[in-house]
């Protein structure tokens, strides 16, 4: 495992050992309409980087058909007859400078940072009435950290989770 790896694995466990400090964390979001997403919103983190949060919905994406046979075998029929209406929206957010892949979140604040984004998204998603919400993970430490979170998150919004340690779908009954 890469120093860099193993570093941010260990920031994980030790910064979301008590994962409901996640949610205590918030920061006034501004949400605008993105150049190829639905709603898009910057913000800096403790550690001074910007970050932003893109939540698109899934009728403007064109999605990987391994997502699409994720949803097939994971979710129940009304869910996934969602899924294929593109109803529901993507969420994704990432570093403005490093981008959408591992970046070290920022060290030490990678537990605030986090924080703030799963709160943005939660309140959006409310604020949307949203039934379905859909998120992948690439790196093994992210697809961790998803893994212990989207349960929470679907928890706060009233919703079920299911998930393949890739692609993780939250959805309404």
């Amino acid at each position: 495992m890469t120093t860099k790896k193993s570093e941010l694995k260990q920031i994980i466990k030790e910064e979301i050992i008590n994962l409901k400090e996640l949610f205590d964390t918030k920061e006034k979001i501004r949400w605008r309409e993105g150049e190829d997403t639905d709603f898009t919103a910057t913000f800096t983190g403790p550690n001074n980087q910007k970050y932003e949060i893109d939540i698109t919905s899934l009728e403007w994406l064109t999605l990987p058909n391994a997502a699409t046979i994720a949803a097939s075998k994971l979710l129940p029929d009304a869910a996934n007859e969602m899924w294929m209406d593109g109803q529901g929206y993507h969420v994704e957010f990432r570093d403005v400078k490093k981008g959408k892949g591992i970046t070290g979140l920022g060290g030490t604040d990678s537990a605030k940072i986090f924080g703030i984004v799963i709160n943005a998204i939660v309140d959006k998603i409310k604020r949307e009435k949203a039934d379905l919400v859909f998120f992948s993970a690439k790196e093994p430490s992210r697809k961790e950290l998803y893994k212990t979170m989207a349960p929470l998150i679907a928890n706060r919004l009233g919703m079920k989770q299911v998930n393949n340690g890739t692609y993780y779908f939250l959805y309404k009954d």
